[in-house]
């Protein structure tokens, strides 16, 4: 399994998409699975559940999550419920697609959730509580992790010319950069690499990580 972490607009879709090519190329088959605590399959049957429509439109997602934010115990009990989801589709869920003879690649992985969740439920000391501590321990270990790194403002840059709808302001993604520089510091990830070169010049990076 391949992960491959970075802030929004690093490029992480792209070099994936090239880095799929060129192992197909060598007779692997290959899976992408874009994976976010929070946004983990489990959850989002939850979520649609309790919005209780299949189809809703981004307007009627921004009240459900603004009325489960409104709640405290409807805040911590999805959050408990996202934290127990992220360890059943790391821990299983992905072992056995490997099992099942595919070169899993992850567009973000464990630690791009550690920044979401420090972020987004700073009053939860989450990293000290069963459900991360045993997800570290038993989810399925990437070979090789990569973080990709870019600028705050190219970041905003690139967002602008894909038209995102909800953009992060430029402050919270300077917050995110030092975060994933911290932690790239502690050596989570294995390869480090700056994505403001060319896309030839990342993939080549990438490439060495991989193959």
């Amino acid at each position: 399994m391949i992960s491959i972490s970075g802030i929004d607009c690093c490029g992480k879709s792209t070099q994936i998409e090239l880095l799929c090519e060129e192992l197909k190329s060598k007779g692997r088959k290959c899976e992408v699975v874009w994976s976010r605590g929070g946004y983990t399959p489990g959850i989002q049957v939850v979520k649609g559940i309790f919005r209780k429509e299949k189809n809703v439109s981004k307007e009627e997602r921004i009240k459900f999550s603004e009325e489960v934010n409104g709640s405290p115990i409807k805040r911590k009990l999805l959050f408990i419920a996202s934290l127990m989801d992220l360890w059943l589709y790391y821990s299983l869920v992905l072992r056995l697609k490997e099992i099942f003879g595919k070169t899993v690649i992850c567009d973000r992985y464990i630690w791009d959730t550690y920044i979401d969740f420090k972020l987004k439920y700073p009053e939860y000391d989450f990293e000290h509580g069963f459900w991360w501590r045993l997800t570290l321990k038993t989810m399925l270990k990437p070979n090789p992790s990569i973080v990709m790194f870019i600028p705050a403002e190219e970041s905003m840059r690139r967002s602008g010319l894909k038209d995102e709808p909800f953009p992060e302001p430029i402050d919270v993604r300077r917050k995110r950069i030092e975060m994933y520089d911290f932690l790239a510091g502690r050596n989570v990830w294995q390869w480090r690499i700056e994505a403001t070169n060319t896309i030839d010049k990342v993939f080549d990076d990438i490439r060495k990580a991989c193959i």
